[in-house]
């Protein structure tokens, strides 16, 4: 077994740089995502928007012949690195180069062919049909681009760059917007959309695959094809492949049962009033993917006391930060509806209650998930995505048609509970939390689960709607409260400000002579 050199950066480093960047793409991501929409609505008409979103399902129907050869690779790659095994490393790109490359040529003949039944599948208006399908056929381009680039992305953030990588990622994605807008004012309509896509997608795989030659020559790594191993690599796709089929469904067939049970206005109403939910919600995620190349080469030294205090208190961040975006939400989505774009795309309170706590719920099943992940659980997590995402297909059948759109959130909500159920048991085993960790978890949990309790209550019997200036104000306020509260009845979060008081710079009297 060859060593692998020390020509990579310290995992706290990483981790801090991949979280900045993480939520500098957050602010990329509510710019494009939400407040360039209006500007959509003005340059593109509202079926025809509708219709590219139903197609933008089918169309991340078509990433499903990845079976997560990047997240694969992430993990092996970042394992071999705190096992310092060279020999391991060069086989695991080789073989995940090769897979990569098929599975490209796979995804622009799969989303070519497709493009030939979108429009019966999302029952658009052959007004407009040609014009979607000509968006699609561009779109498929930026999406076998984009799976491609995860394999080298991913190789780039085991070897911990993450500034690098950072600071590419988001430039393209300002970029992106810029070519959009400028699209969309010189007359491209959702075509723009589409450009997009395969801007992004090409300028992420040639950044990438110029840093992983680079990676590759500065580490001395020597790529080496096996068939055995090419074989035995492959097998574990059996089972994330599994997940992702699954999964892409799951997320991205609700908008087409939508459009065809309900109308193309409740495909615009909820895919806008959960988009904000679901963007901001990534703040809290961006806590265990920022850690997901240290965890990774964490997990490989063995170091049984670091994984145990480390695992907790991300944890208890994800926790209480998702408890506050959520809690957020219940109070205060309707008035930002309502500004945003207006009263005729709110979906109502209970159901922006329900998909608000499906989140939050979603959220900590989710950064468990990358957790457990990171320590190898490959098999066992891929399983758990199978099994949750075909109970939600099949409630989402049943329950759109009796409830309408409040059946689609719950199809949604319910499954997530299987994620509560495995992940933490799991996590307890893996890490060897003591009695004394796992009560002081739940009393956590309670806490959160409290206040946002009290937020639901308040939307169901004193309901409000605010101007602009009045959201941000009580937004203000609530923070306030949710973190004073958190502070009174939590002895881990007040360990937390303590902590993060260190690094903050006092003024020290001068001595009196």
């Amino acid at each position: 077994m060859t060593k692998v050199d020390k020509k990579i950066g310290s995992r706290k480093a990483a981790t801090i740089w991949n979280f900045f960047f993480l939520n500098i793409r957050f602010v990329v991501s509510m710019i494009n995502g939400v407040l360039i929409i209006p500007l959509y609505l003005h340059y593109i008409d509202t079926a025809i928007y509708g219709a590219w979103l139903a197609t933008g399902n089918i169309l991340s129907w078509i990433t499903i012949v990845d079976p997560g050869v990047g997240g694969v690779l992430l993990q092996k790659v970042g394992y071999a690195i705190g096992k310092e095994d060279k020999d391991d490393i060069g086989k695991v790109i080789t073989s995940g180069t090769l897979i990569s490359l098929a599975l490209f040529i796979v995804c622009i003949a799969v989303g070519y062919i497709t493009s030939f039944f979108i429009g019966g599948i999302a029952n658009i208006n052959v007004q407009y049909r040609s014009e979607v399908i000509d968006a699609f056929r561009i779109g498929v381009w930026g999406t076998a681009f984009s799976l491609l680039s995860n394999t080298f992305t991913n190789f780039v953030l085991a070897y911990q760059k993450t500034k690098l990588h950072g600071m590419f990622v988001n430039s393209i994605m300002g970029l992106s917007i810029i070519v959009t807008v400028v699209l969309l004012f010189n007359g491209f309509g959702i075509r723009a959309l589409a450009y997009n896509m395969l801007f992004t997608g090409f300028s992420t795989l040639l950044y990438s695959v110029i840093m992983s030659v680079m990676l590759i020559k500065q580490n001395d790594i020597q790529l080496s094809f096996q068939l055995p191993y090419l074989k035995s690599f492959s097998k574990i796709f059996a089972y994330t492949f599994s997940s992702r089929l699954f999964d892409t469904i799951a997320s991205n067939i609700d908008l087409v049962l939508v459009s065809r049970y309900l109308g193309p206005h409740f495909v615009t109403a909820l895919d806008l009033s959960r988009r904000p939910v679901k963007i901001v919600t990534g703040l809290a995620n961006n806590v265990s993917i920022s850690m997901l190349p240290a965890l990774s080469h964490l997990f490989g030294t063995d170091d049984k006391d670091r994984i145990r205090a480390i695992t907790i208190r991300i944890w208890r961040i994800i926790l209480w930060l998702s408890g506050l975006i959520i809690g957020g939400f219940v109070l205060f989505n309707h008035s930002f509806m309502i500004n945003w774009v207006g009263k005729e795309f709110w979906i109502g309170t209970l159901n922006n209650n329900l998909l608000c706590i499906s989140f939050f719920i979603l959220s900590i099943g989710y950064n468990l998930s990358n957790i457990t992940y990171s320590m190898g659980d490959i098999k066992n997590n891929s399983l758990i995505n199978v099994v949750r995402n075909c109970l939600y297909l099949v409630l989402l059948y049943l329950l759109t048609k009796i409830l309408g759109l409040t059946g689609v959130i719950l199809a949604f909500t319910l499954p997530i509970f299987i994620l509560i159920g495995y992940y933490p048991r799991k996590l307890f085993a893996k890490a060897e939390y003591t009695k004394s960790d796992i009560r002081s978890i739940l009393l956590d949990t309670g806490v959160v689960s409290g206040i946002l309790l009290c937020c639901v209550l308040i939307t169901c019997f004193f309901p409000f709607v605010s101007s602009f200036v009045w959201l941000v104000v009580g937004a203000a306020l609530f923070v306030i409260g949710y973190v004073s509260l958190l502070i009174i009845l939590s002895s881990n979060f007040r360990v937390e400000i303590k902590y993060l008081q260190k690094f903050i710079p006092s003024k020290r009297l001068a001595p009196n002579v």
